[in-house]
């Protein structure tokens, strides 16, 4: 079953039974412009003026078949718009309740694409190529059917060439998905290259690797080129076949009308239809390309959602939780409101247990239990290897997630409380500008960041990653402000800390791992 977002749900079942009827009422419209250019034909071939009705329903099919396809091309955008936000919102919201630990083994640039290349393609096959394909549908027949009624002779004539350029496009049409296949796989290396890399372009500088990087990079370049051309060159062979198609039919009907004596009239309505057969061919040619993108970024978009995702329900009981952890690793009952250290080997899984502790992770070897939340997660605070910091003002950042938010004298009294009066200073106060992920805070300033932030939460759990600790020599009197100010739990994890003071300590060995 698949798990991207339904076409036909919510606001897209009106333009799903729209579009449709936008279809067909375009064919009535061709019917009737391709009568009345008949009419105005035979009209001046007599010698005379074409009466005012005809005229009338010459221009009103042509005013009508217009505001048609404005209408279409406004809807067929809305639903492709509508489909890429609900599947924006699939894609985010699965992505939040997967395991940290999967997270880490993909790449950031990889899952960043999911949300920019492939959500384009979604957009591009349900704005563009699907409403396209059933427009194209709707007219097809129809067109066909007023061709009929104009000439059954000239119909006749016309059907060979057509038939032919439909065989030819299906014929192109399959070697399609392999060019974009190869293609995608270029732009996105060299996307997901990029990203990674423009970060720390002035490290790779130092490290003397631009003009390697460079190298590489225009070595993709011109290998994405040649992909690009390759595809375009496929794509463009597919959209000739209709047009091909439609001007040998165009010259099967001079010829058959020629030989029959058919009225000129009859022939230029024919070609009217004609001209208007060619546009929904065309259309479908352009919708197959559509497709193919889109076939293959469903591809990688139900992968994604394949993964293990549960979101996370975090249930405030407003008091520290005592709390059971128990498997291979280790047993240990923590008393509510302690401060536990997790010391450790290097390997021995002490970040392993934090992230489990934190609702980060679950880990089938461990089971922890907080003291009446059912089994859901307390109101926690993690402050780990890297500071979590949207882009924003310094009381936005300290109050991420907090509800009610606190006012702007207790954020403010909270930094200073923990040493950051200079940053204050620096930035303008509570309303100045903190860097997404905390980039214009020092390492001493992002510990202390941290520290208001977990007091202003007011959290039932705190776990917290000690290597932060040494960024700041006053870590010692920091931790002992944050115990004594919160009565939450509080786990730490790192080596031993001599420095601080604890109520218990859970030790981890690699015995143990090895064990498990």
């Amino acid at each position: 079953m698949s798990r991207l977002p339904k076409v036909i749900e919510g606001d897209r079942i009106a333009d799903a039974v729209f579009l449709p009827l936008m279809g067909v009422a375009q064919a009535v419209a061709i019917g009737i412009g391709a009568f009345a250019t008949r009419d105005a034909f035979t009209a001046l071939h007599a010698g005379m003026p074409p009466d005012v009705s005809t005229l009338t329903r010459l221009f009103a099919a042509g005013f009508v078949a217009a505001g048609l396809e404005y209408l279409l091309r406004m809807r067929a955008e809305a639903l492709g718009q509508s489909y890429a936000a609900a599947l924006r919102l699939r894609l985010f919201d699965h992505i939040s309740g997967m395991p940290r630990r999967v997270l880490e083994t993909r790449r950031l640039g990889g899952l960043s694409l999911r949300f920019v290349g492939d959500l384009s393609t979604a957009r591009n096959w349900f704005g563009k190529g699907l409403p396209g394909v059933i427009s194209a549908f709707a007219i097809l027949p129809g067109a066909a059917f007023v061709l009929w009624l104009l000439s059954p002779a000239l119909a006749l004539a016309s059907v060979l060439p057509l038939s032919l350029s439909l065989v030819g496009m299906t014929l192109v049409a399959f070697g399609l998905e392999a060019r974009h296949r190869r293609l995608r796989s270029k732009r996105a290396n060299i996307s997901i290259q990029m990203m990674e890399r423009i970060a720390i372009s002035p490290e790779l500088d130092l490290l003397g690797r631009t003009e390697k990087e460079l190298r590489e990079l225009d070595k993709n370049s011109r290998q994405l080129r040649q992909d690009a051309m390759a595809r375009l060159g496929l794509s463009g062979t597919l959209r000739l076949f209709p047009q091909i198609g439609a001007a040998c039919a165009g010259c099967a009907v001079l010829w058959v009308a020629g030989a029959n004596g058919i009225a000129p009239g009859l022939v230029a309505a024919s070609l009217a239809v004609l001209a208007l057969l060619a546009a929904p061919l065309l259309t479908l040619a352009e919708a197959w390309d559509q497709f193919c993108a889109w076939r293959i970024a469903r591809q990688k978009l139900e992968t994604l959602l394949s993964q293990p995702s549960k979101r996370r329900t975090v249930v405030p009981i407003g008091r520290a939780p005592r709390v059971s952890i128990s498997g291979p690793l280790v047993e240990k009952e923590v008393q509510a409101g302690a401060t536990v250290l997790i010391e450790g080997l290097r390997g021995a899984g002490k970040s392993r247990l934090a992230s489990v502790l934190a609702g980060l992770d679950d880990d089938e070897q461990i089971n922890v239990r907080f003291e009446s939340t059912a089994g859901q997660q307390p109101k926690t605070v993690y402050i780990g290897a890297t500071p979590v910091t949207l882009q924003g003002s310094l009381r936005r950042a300290l109050t991420l997630g907090h509800s009610p938010r606190p006012d702007r004298i207790a954020v403010r009294d909270a930094a200073r409380d923990f040493g950051l009066r200079r940053l204050l200073r620096r930035i303008g106060g509570t309303d100045g500008r903190i860097a997404e992920g905390g980039r214009n805070l020092s390492a001493g300033e992002s510990l202390r960041f941290d520290f208001a932030r977990a007091l202003l939460g007011q959290p039932d759990l705190i776990v917290i990653d000690a290597s932060r600790f040494w960024a700041d020599p006053n870590h010692q009197s920091l931790f002992q402000k944050l115990r004594n100010r919160t009565d939450a739990t509080i786990f730490v994890t790192g080596p031993p800390l001599s420095d601080l003071d604890f109520d218990t300590t859970i030790t981890l060995s690699r015995a143990e791992q090895a064990a498990a």
